[in-house]
């Protein structure tokens, strides 16, 4: 986008590229440019192949500075200009750093080319930041105001399921098929950032009806690099003498070929053992492992042609799944894991401004779940017994090819970027369920209904989804800015193709471009996921009832599911989102924004031979008459947030951030994590079950009096989440999610020492989670009547932790692992 400035005689032009320290082109990097002395300020954003233009009124003496998030900044490069001049400005990628280097430089919020609204999170902050389980990549998404995890460990963004999030991976689509959900594990120091799009998102990005969440990986560079973090494992008193949790994490990048190729290569391991309060010693612990690599690679094949490689593998096996304080060892589940990713993509530069990008990636899902025997489940008021009733094998595939195109710009009433493209998946799903059933008991110990699944079942199901969007960046002026886009996508298991449109502006209603007005209105759909379609392939349920006198009620009531032929839609939102940010300071940026969200045609199975059953919370809702249960659009979910924030970074990679958000998330449905769709809907919208009003977050990284020493701090304060209670025959007593648990607080503290030891850099962190020993409970009894009705328990406590990480020779990588 040019600066737009009038023709002068004496005027110059200065016109060059941005590109990284690889040659890559630099998109979306501000350059500006200041006369000197001081006379006068012009600036504008390098295109998709990183070229800028910027007419000047005269020659003369002028600074240079170019900045982008995720890039160390260059700060008034000195250049006289006595004629038109083009050069090449380097950027170098922003890594960890080990001293005082500028690391937290990110485009500035103000500016109005930042066109979407999002929620950024870089490697370093993930790595600064002393949050619960912080080698994890998903717990790391809580530093976001709008995310929260419920108990299951599953994030939340914005109030939606797991489900109606996109999630990326170097621009490859890593969500499971199967269920929508986020699984993949990547090391933190591999991390370049995170990006999260809501409300106002480009039309690039489908398959999400609360947004899309963009990982970008670190690349090499023809500098070696390396790092490990917590390689020397650890030890756990709590229950005896034994290994604690483990996390080891190690990195190297550098060259292929110096100057043409490029690697990056992250390794993660996890050993974790955990100790349950309330439970019996012996029968209090649970563990796991898991592993993840990723190897991403640049080849520069011409000056003009890049190629991106990505291959990831997963592999995870957790034992004693589900155990809690209600819920005992033989009620927990193995569950095993494993999860490939191949990827490429070619990004080719054809000439008069035309950038091209051309993508394939090949991802399996397999998952394996096993109870610890073959004994009924039992439910009842005291809590869970015998065998977890759920015993399958699942796998899916994903075959996705995408194109996406800058096109040249065009210059009507300002200044157009187009972009366009399309995007294809070919999706399989096979399951394999042998799952056995359940008896629900009384208060006093009599049998209420047995459920038993019948014949095992064997199933396929296949689907082909397709994707094109158009999308226009239209800079009015250097204070005005809209971006309006459309997208369209089709479903072969829907049979229905639906028009997203996307509208957004920004504006800089001021002279000294130090606040900026935004907002924007889209459309937007979720994926199809695959379980929804194979329910009806899967086991029959037969529920037969009991009197008190312990004998049948009457014949086994048989639950079965069902695909409608034709009328389904694809689930879809409309969103609206209003943001002001405002410079108040030089390096400290507030924020307050509004996002409301309404979701439709979300998918729910309804009972056709019952639809006004009311509420239960039973894995199928008991009863003595047979249920057809009938996918459906009828799910709705209702958000509404206002957020207010500020940010202020230092020299270095020091900063603090304070957050907070007012917000409620509703939905019309009983939501249960042991149903893959919601199996009732109600007549009113009840809270979601992480429906969380109130949340104040703060967290920072500050350098202390003594030299290489720092500070880091987390502060997260929410509303407890709602539960319903129930009486003991399943059935939700008064309003579903009516009570609340607890106020959650979580205080983390942690200190970090950086050393040089025989040549060789450190960092050595010692800190307190949950310092203030808050209850935090995960669990409560809700059944009616029981002994400990509505006792919560699952207590973490206060505990220690310890982090050492390695960033490799202090002479030779002193600033940057």
């Amino acid at each position: 986008m040019l600066a737009a400035l009038p023709l002068y005689a004496s005027e110059v032009t200065l016109s060059g590229r941005v590109v990284d320290e690889d040659d890559t082109p630099v998109r979306q990097a501000r350059v500006t440019v200041r006369a000197s002395p001081p006379e006068g300020t012009w600036d504008a954003v390098t295109d998709p192949d990183g070229v800028f233009i910027i007419v000047l009124p005269s020659p003369g003496d002028f600074l240079i500075s170019v900045e982008l998030e995720g890039y160390y900044p260059l700060e008034r490069k000195a250049v006289r200009l006595e004629a038109s001049r083009e050069l090449t400005l380097a950027l170098n990628t922003v890594r960890e750093v080990f001293q005082s280097a500028d690391v937290n430089e990110k485009t500035s919020p103000v500016d109005i080319g930042q066109a979407q609204n999002q929620e950024q999170l870089s490697g370093t902050e993930v790595n600064n930041v002393p949050f619960s389980s912080s080698h994890s990549l998903v717990n790391s998404l809580t530093l976001m105001p709008g995310v929260v995890q419920d108990a299951s460990g599953a994030t939340h963004v914005n109030g939606a399921s797991n489900n109606q999030v996109l999630y990326l991976l170097n621009g490859f689509n890593i969500t499971n098929p199967i269920s929508g959900q986020f699984q993949t594990l990547l090391a933190l120091e591999g991390i370049r950032s995170l990006d999260l799009s809501s409300a106002r998102i480009s039309p690039q990005f489908g398959q999400g009806s609360a947004g899309a969440l963009a990982i970008q990986t670190e690349g090499g560079t023809d500098t070696w690099h390396y790092t490990a973090t917590d390689f020397i494992p650890g030890l756990d008193l709590k229950s005896g003498l034994h290994l604690g949790n483990w996390y080891p994490r190690f990195g190297v990048s550098g060259p292929i070929v110096r100057g043409r190729a490029w690697f990056s290569d992250t390794f993660d391991a996890e050993y974790n053992q955990s100790v349950v309060a309330g439970l019996p010693s012996g029968q209090n612990t649970n563990s796991g492992w898991a592993t993840s690599n990723l190897l991403h690679t640049q080849w520069n094949l011409t000056p003009s042609n890049i190629l991106f490689t990505d291959f990831l593998i997963n592999n995870n096996d957790q034992n004693r799944i589900g155990l809690g304080a209600l819920s005992p060892v033989s009620t927990t589940t193995t569950l095993r894991t494993h999860e490939v990713l191949i990827s490429l993509k070619d990004q080719v530069y054809l000439g008069h401004g035309t950038l091209a990008e051309f993508g394939y990636a090949h991802t399996n899902y397999s998952s394996t779940q096993t109870p610890q025997g073959d004994n009924l489940y039992v439910i009842s008021p005291e809590g869970a017994s015998g065998n977890y009733f759920v015993n399958d094998t699942q796998s899916a595939s994903r075959d996705e090819g995408l194109v996406h195109a800058y096109l040249p710009q065009w210059n009507f009433a300002g200044a157009h970027q187009f972009e366009a493209g399309a995007s294809g998946d070919w999706l399989s799903y096979n399951g394999n369920f042998r799952d056995t059933g359940y008896n629900l008991v009384g208060l006093n110990g009599q049998l209420i209904s047995q459920t038993l699944f019948l014949a095992p079942a064997r199933f396929q199901v296949r689907d082909t989804q397709a994707a094109a969007y158009l999308l226009d960046t239209w800079r009015v002026s250097r204070r005005l800015q809209f971006t309006l886009g459309v997208r369209e996508d089709w479903d072969q298991l829907v049979k229905e193709s639906a028009w997203s449109p996307r509208l957004g502006f920004a504006w800089s209603p001021f002279s000294s471009s130090r606040t900026k007005i935004s907002g924007g209105y889209s459309i937007t759909h979720d994926a199809v996921t695959l379980n929804a379609f194979g329910q009806p392939l899967n086991q029959v349920a037969a529920t037969t009832s009991y009197d008190s006198s312990g004998l049948p009620t009457g014949p086994a009531a048989l639950t079965t599911f069902a695909v409608p032929a034709s009328g389904l839609r694809l689930p879809r939102a409309q969103n609206w989102n209003l943001n002001l940010d405002r410079q108040i300071a030089q390096h400290v940026y507030l924020t307050a924004k509004y996002i409301r969200r309404r979701s439709s045609d979300e998918f729910a199975f309804v009972n056709e031979l019952a639809p006004e059953a009311p509420p239960s919370l039973l894995p199928f809702p008991n009863g003595t008459a047979s249920g057809v249960y009938q996918l459906t659009n009828l799910r709705r979910d209702d958000y509404d947030a206002a957020q207010i924030s500020v940010r202020q970074t230092f020299s270095g990679q020091y900063e603090w951030t304070a957050s907070y958000v007012r917000s409620r998330a509703l939905i019309n449905s009983v939501l249960d994590p042991s149903s893959p769709q919601p199996l009732q809907t109600l007549a009113q919208f009840v809270p979601m079950p992480w429906d969380a009003p109130n949340r104040f977050l703060a967290w920072t990284y500050l350098p202390l009096p003594l030299k290489n020493w720092a500070v880091s701090a987390l502060a997260d304060l929410r509303s407890g989440f709602p539960f319903s209670v129930r009486d003991p025959a399943g059935v939700v007593a008064g309003a579903v999610d009516s009570y609340r648990y607890p106020l959650n607080f979580d205080l983390n503290l942690a200190i970090e020492r950086m050393v040089t030891l025989h040549g060789y850099r450190f960092a050595l962190r010692g800190g307190v989670n949950n310092l203030l020993d808050r209850p935090n409970p995960t669990a409560v009894n809700n059944v009616i009547g029981a002994p400990q009705y509505l006792r919560f328990v699952g207590n973490e406590g206060r505990h220690f932790v310890v982090r050492i990480r390695f960033f490799g020779r202090a002479g030779h990588d002193a600033s940057l692992h």
